[in-house]
């Protein structure tokens, strides 16, 4: 029984996943003009997909890299395609930091560029 009750906190945390499966919500760019943010990422047991901003003018997640070697602050490198306003194909390379990885609520945070655009940004886990 000890045993059983010593598990469970283990088991719990189990349940949430790939730290980045999920839907995240937040926003880049300057401070005085961003642009809303709305990320859905997929964990298939073997690589992360994505959608960013999805919808007619989605971008598709291409690539996402994780760097594990420091457990407190992972390095997300997270490249994607998406189009702008003349429907132009234009490269999103995002580079954060993930914090509070224990929590469900999670934080990436870091630089993100878009085609020439370069901006700091701020996503949540929902």
């Amino acid at each position: 029984m000890l045993f059983t009750w010593l598990a469970m906190p283990s088991a719990a945390a189990a349940q949430f996943g790939h730290p980045l499966d999920g839907q995240w919500s937040g926003q880049w760019g300057p401070k005085e003009k961003p642009s809303r943010l709305l990320l859905n990422l997929d964990w298939d047991g073997k690589t992360i997909t994505g959608v960013i901003n999805p919808g007619p003018s989605a971008a598709i997640v291409k690539r996402v890299t994780i760097d594990y070697s420091n457990p407190s602050s992972w390095a997300v490198k997270l490249e994607a395609e998406g189009k702008d306003a003349s429907g132009k194909a234009v490269s999103i390379v995002v580079d954060g930091r993930l914090e509070n990885i224990g929590a469900y609520r999670r934080i990436l945070r870091g630089t993100w560029m878009q085609g020439s655009q370069k901006g700091e940004f701020v996503l949540t886990r929902n």
